[in-house]
């Protein structure tokens, strides 16, 4: 049966997470995202309300869905990161091809939108136990770009009060209050070294650090202030997500975005950070601390966190291809 394509709505968050659930219970990634999870990606400023969600389905049950994660510039071209899943049930009919199709037209009606005349381009992570998915890109036309690593700390048995503030420094949680200074940092310490990664407004910067969000942790979240100049130095953000907890029954913090801008690079910026978020976790009960990196990241990023303690769990590779504009 032809499935009944629509855009999704917050009103399809329970659904997105019942196929989430499913497709995960097959294809084992170790990925858990929630209702309340996938409702804020799709209130989110990176969400086009036309074209930046698609979901098929078939007697009122969502069995096939793809989301868009639009980008605030396009230098040199508008990158997207696009998601997708096939319930397992429905899976080799031509789903997963249809919904790359949707994809591409649909990233290139944003693109134009957003950015008219510029070039985009779509960005796909696939698990490397997940070769099917890998085929199906690469017969769409995308080519492996790079890759990442998903790395774990393990917090049993971690040594109380391992963490120490360089000297010269003063760290501080993220509030509301200090969005505009974390804002600045994260946009010259982060964005330059992660690509497809692009400055946030004002208007987006809540997708990024929202201490209302469900999965946020503020207390989690810090920067590390020179006491010199008064310039934030780094930060670290990081994100709780219940749905995790509830499929595995570990307590696991990720942290989603670690940044230190390059002057300060090599004095201790960013493992001060770490072990600060990793001694609190450990304190708080947490099983494990977890986070992603760009196998090439230029910043010296995998060292760094190897050297913290962290383990490559899996890797993703990211496929690419440019967008048509005839979709």
């Amino acid at each position: 049966m032809e499935p009944e394509w629509r855009t999704l709505t917050r009103d399809d968050a329970e659904a997105l997470a019942e196929l989430s659930a499913a497709a995960e219970a097959v294809d084992k990634i170790d990925d858990h995202y929630g209702a309340e999870d996938f409702a804020e990606d799709l209130e989110s400023h990176a969400n086009d309300p036309v074209d930046g969600s698609r979901g098929g389905f078939v007697d009122g049950r969502l069995v096939v869905a793809g989301m868009l994660h639009a980008r605030t510039a396009a230098d040199p071209a508008h990158s997207m990161f696009f998601w997708g899943l096939v319930h397992p049930e429905f899976r080799r009919r031509g789903l997963g091809k249809a919904l790359t199709e949707w994809a591409l037209g649909a990233g290139a009606r944003i693109t134009e939108r957003r950015f008219p005349g510029a070039p985009g381009e779509l960005l796909a992570p696939v698990a490397d136990s997940l070769p099917g998915n890998a085929a199906l890109f690469q017969a769409c036309g995308f080519a492996a770009d790079r890759y990442e690593f998903g790395m774990t700390m393990p917090l049993a048995g971690r040594e109380a009060a391992k963490a120490r503030v360089p000297e010269g420094f003063t760290l501080l949680n993220y509030e509301d209050a200090l969005a505009e200074e974390f804002r600045e940092t994260h946009n010259i310490a982060f964005v330059p070294d992660h690509p497809g990664s692009t400055v946030q407004t004002v208007e987006s910067w809540p997708h990024v650090a929202d201490p209302s969000s469900p999965s946020f942790r503020q207390d989690f979240s810090f920067g590390l202030r020179d006491n010199g100049n008064g310039l934030l130095a780094g930060y670290l953000f990081a994100r709780y997500f219940e749905a995790d907890t509830a499929a595995t029954g570990r307590r696991d913090l990720y942290l989603n975005y670690i940044g230190t801008r390059r002057e300060y690079r090599g004095r201790g910026i960013a493992s001060a950070l770490i072990d600060t978020a990793a001694d609190g976790a450990a304190a708080a009960g947490f099983d494990s601390v977890s986070l992603h990196v760009y196998a090439d990241n230029p910043s010296g990023a995998l060292g760094v966190y190897e050297r913290a303690g962290f383990i490559v769990r899996h890797r993703l590779n990211i496929f690419k291809r440019p967008t048509s504009h005839d979709g």
